[in-house]
C-alpha cells in the first residue's frame, strides 16, 4: 500500500504531466493574427458591423 507521501507525489506527478499537455498544445496554436486582449473593445461599432456581416455568409 503505497504510503501519503507517495500518493502526493504521484498526484502531483499526474498534475505536471497534464499542465505540460496544455502547455505543449498552447505552443502549437498559430495567434499570429489574433490582438492582444488589450485591442478589445466590446460593443466596438467596427466589431459589431463586422460580426454581422460574417454571420450572414
Amino acid at each position: 500500500m503505497p504510503t501519503p507521501e507517495e500518493d502526493r507525489r504521484a498526484v502531483v506527478a499526474a498534475t505536471a504531466r497534464h499542465i505540460h499537455t496544455v502547455v505543449s498544445v498552447l505552443r502549437e496554436l498559430d495567434f499570429g493574427d489574433t490582438p492582444p486582449a488589450a485591442a478589445f473593445h466590446p460593443g466596438h461599432p467596427d466589431r459589431l458591423a463586422k460580426e454581422a456581416r460574417h454571420a450572414a455568409v
